[in-house]
């Protein structure tokens, strides 16, 4: 029997996740978790903002079927116990995602939860740092703003898409501002970019998928006409994307710039590496 044989005749789950707010860092822990089981065929249901008791009794009554996998992200102690009672009466398996981590900060620190679910979109100074940033973020995208971009906490130069603009987007969500700034070799590099050299990454990627990436945008061209004279550009010309792309790490290199290889990684993983690169700390973990 096959592989794709022997997947499919394995059952299905439906997993449930269950939170009292949006429920995307609980999406982000069982997503990852997941990737780990390839065969594992699942049906993800979300139930958000299940801040109600008749909100929560009628996610329960969702629960009746079988080969259903229960997980709840919950602060309010009741809401815990009604899902877990339901559960084990339903005979469903359920996991508590927050349970034993709020119990491990109980035991280590002997401080009690105050179990308030307010505190969760509480607008402290670190909310007003990310809109700040994502607005600085939005103002230096492609090459805007270089007056300013002394101002950056993290300056991010390459080639046309190579992901400068939605990995700036991401690290400005989470707090930092970012200035992204195209080069080419006809215009080189601004010189505004001399006063940050320290916090400038350059991002580079395998000429082969850049010029993949960039034959798509034809696809948006309705006429053929228009397609074939675009075809005819250099931008679109594999061994002139091959240039660019050696044009652009050398200039890096002799500029001392951290160069990040952006091929085949998520923006996740981008903004992780950006950090690490430049030894930035997370913002997103420091403030409260």
């Amino acid at each position: 029997m096959s592989a794709k044989r022997k997947a499919a005749t394995k059952p299905a789950y439906t997993l449930h996740l269950v939170s009292d707010a949006t429920g995307t860092l609980a999406s982000h822990m069982i997503n990852a978790v997941l990737t780990q089981f390839p065969d594992l065929r699942v049906k993800q249901v979300y139930h958000v903002f299940q801040n109600r008791p008749d909100e929560i009794e009628h996610t329960i009554d969702s629960f009746k079927h079988r080969n259903h996998l229960v997980f709840f992200a919950l602060l309010d102690p009741e809401a815990k116990r009604r899902i877990h009672e339901a559960c084990v009466e339903s005979h469903i398996p359920h996991y508590d995602l927050t349970g034993s981590l709020v119990q491990f900060i109980c035991d280590h620190t002997r401080t009690k939860p105050v179990n308030e679910l307010s505190r969760l979109h509480q607008t402290d100074a670190g909310y007003f740092q990310r809109i700040a940033a994502m607005e600085f973020t939005a103002q230096h995208d492609d090459s805007r703003g270089l007056q300013t971009i002394g101002n950056a906490d993290v300056v991010i130069v390459g080639l046309s898409r190579v992901s400068k603009s939605p990995s700036s987007i991401y690290l400005g969500a989470l707090g930092f501002r970012v200035a992204n700034v195209s080069i080419t070799r006809e215009t080189g590099f601004p010189p505004e970019l001399d006063q940050v050299r320290r916090k400038t990454i350059a991002f580079t990627v395998q000429p082969r998928l850049l010029h993949q990436i960039r034959h798509k945008r034809l696809s948006g061209y309705r006429k053929k006409d228009a397609q074939q004279r675009l075809e005819g550009l250099p931008y679109f010309n594999l061994r002139s994307v091959i240039r660019e792309v050696m044009y652009a790490e050398a200039e890096y290199r002799m500029r001392g710039y951290p160069i990040l290889d952006i091929t085949n990684l998520t923006v996740e993983e981008i903004a992780a590496n950006v950090l690490r690169l430049l030894g930035t700390n997370r913002k997103d973990l420091s403030y409260r």
